[in-house]
């Protein structure tokens, strides 16, 4: 009886599984016939509207009702006062139905929040400076402000259910947020593209320098197969060889980078998009626009990554392969062959199938040396290499950026003079002065690659460089803080690439050919400029996001004011700033020339702080000029208190520009005068130079591998070469 009892009740548990089982199957296809319905909606409105615009090719295309997301402007009035009271003569904020372009016009087009308004204003500046037409899809109220006051064109994207969230300050940090807008985007973008009007869409963390035009539409010279491309994309490619060979490393398992795309109004390029929508729509967890666009170019399902199971994958790679098999040629990556529409001595394009969308797709791969990413550009630095400028530059492979600000990006334009937005009275203006920082240790060379008796040499290289290198920055600061100077970093060289995963002989393994070991860096390789900000707390009071502390003596919370090494080549627009220079340091240097002496009358005329700091200066400082220098030697005696230091040279708070070495930067301070002063230093520099990162080679150890199998963290401590050192500060003087 027990016996039936047990086997009545496994019957029954059995029976709920399945009916459980059933129910989620059910939910499932219910969801999928949902979802090709909406991409069926679409793919046939897209034909509806190219049938109408091929009828009337001189003329935009009537577009269908608008979207919920990008609705006409009529619809959504409520811009702000600010924006309603400055059109003047034209309206910049236009319906999705009426845009102020012919159809076969290629527009530069992006996207954006009020979070990364200077960054929009960055590339709007770059745009406008080329002549080109510009259509931004307006996300926010502020953005929809910004149309107006800086005059470009726009349609109004923002979101408006009342029961959306609010958006994070910088929404690319935020999964959820950034899908959403990525959904957004793609309406916008489909609604040009109905009108007859190509687009290269960008991201507004890209710089372009040159009109794509010529490259986009087949004329340049090696680039005429790009004129029969319904698509063009960008990759993250960061070999050479591979760029050349396979027309943008097409074969290769590095992604192509929807940072930069060009569209035409084809149908098979609306086709691709409006796939490209919905599955931005559906995706899941961390599928962003590259994760979808390279399924989709792959021939993977919807929800390849999260959402489908392996009995469903296998089941789409069946599908896809009987729907493409019409594809001819020797098929590369996906479902793809390199095109029979060729043009000898130009890049190839390929034919792309993607199942249930489209057979015929014809796809081209920018080139890194013409649409440069950020590892190509800021590491590799091809563009050193070749004496070619590239067309755009897109800021990725970086690090530094906050919740609050996309700082590191910034600095990384700011230090390559593709940071255009910067306020004048911010950066130069007003009566700062600075402290110049001269590296002179000499640059060793780079060890041997060692691949056998030691993988780690290169790493450890790296770290103790940038260990002694991060020491005399500190003591750089320390001395700039107590001039209460504005600090202007050194030029910075790096062993070792950043990556956040195993290095080819210090490099990142895709780029080892055409990365220079030592090179110089960015400075998110050796600091991170978020901290110099301040903590965050601090920086959100200020007047404008990204601010730098006001003074250099400050509250530590403010954090370090700082300026990046090309900063100095923008002094030649202020010789006042520029040309006032003076070198601080404890002696000449050897061989310098004979010193002219300088008239005791020229220097009291000249000398700032009245008779007191004049007389500190006559008892403390040796004033040296050098002929053929850019300004005086000030020689101080070494181991000063900071006190002692700025009485010594307050009588020279007229110059702008102090130069002086890291040596003597060491060598002048000594300590501080009061116990506090020297403990928000300690603060500050801890703050400003926090940075860990592990270098490790791709070579695997067999022990390694075992380790990771039982133990992850020790394995990763045991592959590493870890950075950082806490660099050291001065203490407060002794009072005996």
């Amino acid at each position: 009886m027990r016996i039936a009892i047990y086997l009545l009740s496994g019957c029954f548990v059995l029976a709920a599984f399945s009916l459980l089982y059933e129910s989620a199957r059910a939910h499932r296809r219910r969801i999928e016939r949902e979802v090709e319905q909406l991409r069926a909606q679409l793919v046939a409105r897209d034909e509806e509207v190219l049938t109408l615009r091929q009828r009337a090719p001189t003329t935009a295309a009537a577009a269908p009702a608008a979207r919920d997301h990008c609705p006409p402007a009529a619809a959504t009035t409520a811009t702000t006062a600010v924006a309603t009271a400055a059109v003047a003569q034209r309206s910049y904020v236009h319906d999705v139905t009426a845009l102020p372009f012919r159809a076969d016009d290629l527009v530069m087009m992006t996207y954006a929040t009020g979070g990364v308004r200077e960054l929009l204003h960055n590339w709007v500046h770059r745009i406008k400076q080329l002549g080109l037409p510009i259509l931004v899809a307006a996300m926010d109220d502020e953005v929809l402000a910004l149309c107006t006051s800086l005059q470009f064109d726009c349609v109004d994207c923002r979101k408006t259910s009342t029961s959306a969230s609010a958006l994070p300050t910088y929404i690319r940090g935020d999964f959820g947020g950034f899908r959403a807008l990525g959904v957004r985007k793609v309406d916008a973008l489909l609604e040009v593209l109905r009108a007859g009007v190509h687009v290269v869409l960008s991201d507004v963390d890209c710089v372009w320098s040159g009109d794509p035009n010529p490259m986009v539409r087949g004329q340049l010279k090696g680039y005429e197969a790009f004129a029969h491309a319904d698509v063009l994309v960008a990759t993250d490619c960061m070999e050479p060889e591979a760029d050349w060979g396979d027309d943008g490393c097409y074969s290769t398992l590095i992604d192509k980078n929807t940072g930069v795309l060009a569209v035409r109004a084809t149908p098979n390029g609306i086709k691709t998009m409006a796939e490209w929508r919905v599955r931005r729509a559906v995706g899941q967890k961390d599928e962003q626009d590259q994760t979808t666009f390279m399924d989709r170019l792959d021939g993977n399902g919807r929800g390849h990554r999260w959402g489908m199971s392996p009995r469903q994958r296998s089941d789409h790679r069946s599908f896809a392969s009987t729907w493409c098999a019409s594809l001819k040629g020797n098929r590369l990556k996906g479902f793809a062959v390199r095109s029979s529409t060729t043009v000898a001595g130009s890049r190839r394009i390929f034919d792309v199938c993607l199942p249930n969308v489209t057979r015929d797709l014809r796809l081209g791969v920018f080139p890194t040396t013409h649409v440069a990413g950020g590892h190509t550009f800021f590491v590799q630095q091809l563009q050193r290499s070749t004496g070619l400028w590239p067309m755009a530059v897109h800021a990725t492979y970086q690090y530094g950026d906050m919740s609050d600000y996309a700082f590191g990006k910034r600095q990384r334009f700011r230090d390559w003079g593709m940071w255009h937005v910067d306020r004048p009275d911010e950066m130069v203006g007003g009566d700062a002065r600075y402290l110049v920082l001269e590296d002179d240790a000499p640059l060793a060379a780079g060890v041997a690659w060692q691949p056998h008796s030691d993988i780690h040499a290169r790493g450890r290289q790296h770290v103790e460089h940038l260990d002694r290198l991060r020491q005399r920055l500190a003591h750089g600061v320390a001395l700039a803080r107590a001039l209460d100077r504005v600090v202007v970093l050194p030029t910075l060289w790096c062993y070792c690439d950043k990556y956040w995963h195993r290095l080819d002989q210090c490099a990142v393994p895709m780029a080892s050919s055409s990365q220079p070991l030592p090179f110089v860096c960015p400075m998110d390789h050796v600091v991170d400029p978020a901290h110099w900000h301040g903590v965050q707390h601090r920086r959100e009071r200020r007047k404008r996001r990204g601010m730098l502390a006001s003074r250099a003596d400050g509250e530590w919370e403010e954090g370090m004011p700082y300026r990046g090494p090309y900063w100095l080549r923008t002094l030649g627009a202020h010789p006042e700033v520029g040309m006032s220079s003076a070198t601080l340091a404890t002696a000449l240097p050897r061989g310098a020339p004979p010193v002219f002496p300088t008239p005791r009358e020229l220097l009291a005329m000249t000398r700032s702080g009245g008779a007191t700091a004049a007389a500190a200066a006559t008892a403390d400082v040796r004033h040296a000029f050098l002929p053929g220098a850019e300004g005086p030697h000030l020689l101080v005696p070494p181991n000063r208190s900071a006190e002692a230091l700025r009485r010594s040279l307050d009588a020279y708070r007229h110059v702008r520009l102090l130069k002086v070495s890291l040596s003597d930067a060491d060598a002048l301070l000594r300590c501080y005068d009061e116990p506090k002063a020297a403990a928000d230093v300690a603060r500050l520099v801890q703050m400003i130079f926090q940075h860990k990162w592990c270098y490790r080679p791709k070579e695997m150890l067999p022990e390694w591998v075992k380790l990771e199998r039982t133990d992850k963290q020790k394995a990763i401590a045991a592959w590493c070469v870890w950075g950082f050192k806490q660099p050291q500060t001065k203490a407060a003087c002794s009072k005996g």
